[in-house]
């Protein structure tokens, strides 16, 4: 293979970067689409972490553990301040295709999280992106999956992601996670049910929420049944519904002709918890990257709850080695970790 020059959408000119190996023209691709944050991670025993986030998590796995011939386009718009650290992350990855990442003149999306404990924290955004452009889209209408991460709430509009409902040859995976979170004039997050809930997971083949986000918008306590219900009511075109429940694993709800039946996946034992920052990040990326070889919802889904509960044992997610979780233990579906 030889090795090509990428170009990186920038506002005022494209930017070319050698950097990546070329992809095959009978390669399949997969689409990421949302926000890289710039990260301050306070934990609860005190300590502080710096990096980048949001959807580079997604695009660190699916590098690493997607079958062979799987090629990963990003679609994100980056600030300014922070495109050339970002850019140099995206470059240490495996089988990316740049050409939809977007330097705009804006100061990049920076997420403040402080942890009470494992699972209580407060976020707040500074910083503002904006959404995906059409054009940015238009490079990824043919991908065999496009995966929507609601990193910042706004990363793609209800007017774009209907355009692409409407355009695309794949399936739409789609994790909601901050189309709830509202923001404060100060940057601080807030829970709200948004009022076009419906409108957005309506474009979802397979859509991810966790147990707060599901009680939010259906008005129960999640469980086999009420998720049943749920995707049975409310969710007219979406195959698979996916509740994460954090330390107990998940409920994964699939669509079987007219009815629909969850099965509950538990989650291995941990031994210890360090940061359980962008745990629904990686569940996404290793359900997907899981999936594209078995066609399993059911093994998928277990595969990801391996994956998420191994990273919360990790200071930094970025410095593991993701190929020896799938040698060692991704195809094991319980025990310890």
């Amino acid at each position: 293979m030889q090795k090509p020059t990428i170009a990186v959408a920038s506002r005022s000119r494209t930017r070319i970067i050698d950097c990546m190996v070329r992809q095959d023209a009978r390669d399949r691709k997969i689409a990421v689409i949302g926000t890289i944050n710039r990260d301050t991670v306070r934990r609860a025993d005190g300590s502080r972490h710096e990096g980048y986030g949001g959807i580079l998590y997604n695009l660190a796995v699916l590098s690493a553990l997607s079958p062979a011939g799987i090629s990963v386009c990003p679609i994100t718009k980056v600030g300014r301040d922070c495109s050339q650290q970002i850019l140099n992350r995206l470059a240490q990855l495996a089988r990316l295709e740049l050409q939809g990442v977007k330097i705009v003149a804006k100061t990049n999306n920076h997420c403040i999280l402080r942890y009470r404990d494992a699972a209580d924290k407060t976020e707040v955004l500074k910083g503002w992106v904006g959404g995906v452009s059409r054009r940015q889209l238009q490079r990824v209408v043919d991908a065999e999956l496009i995966l929507i991460n609601f990193i910042s709430g706004a990363d793609i509009s209800r007017r774009n992601l209907l355009w692409l409902r409407d355009h695309c040859d794949g399936e739409i995976y789609m994790d909601f996670h901050s189309r709830t979170l509202g923001r404060r004039r100060d940057g601080s997050r807030f829970l709200r049910r948004p009022s076009d809930w419906k409108e957005y997971l309506d474009c979802a083949d397979y859509a991810q929420m966790n147990e707060l986000e599901f009680e939010l918008l259906s008005g129960h306590k999640a469980d086999e049944k009420s998720g049943t219900d749920f995707l049975k009511r409310q969710l007219g075109r979406t195959r698979c519904l996916i509740i994460t429940r954090g330390f107990q694993g998940c409920f994964v709800v699939q669509r079987i002709g007219r009815a629909a039946r969850c099965t509950t996946i538990p989650a291995p034992r941990v031994a210890k918890v360090i940061d359980t920052t962008g745990c629904g990040d990686i569940f996404s990326a290793g359900f997907i990257a899981n999936y594209l070889k078995t066609r399993d919802e059911i093994a998928a889904a277990r595969y990801a709850t391996k994956l998420a509960s191994w990273r919360v044992s990790f200071n930094d997610f970025f410095n593991v080695d993701l190929a020896a979780f799938s040698k060692r233990g991704g195809s094991a579906t319980s025990g310890d970790i």
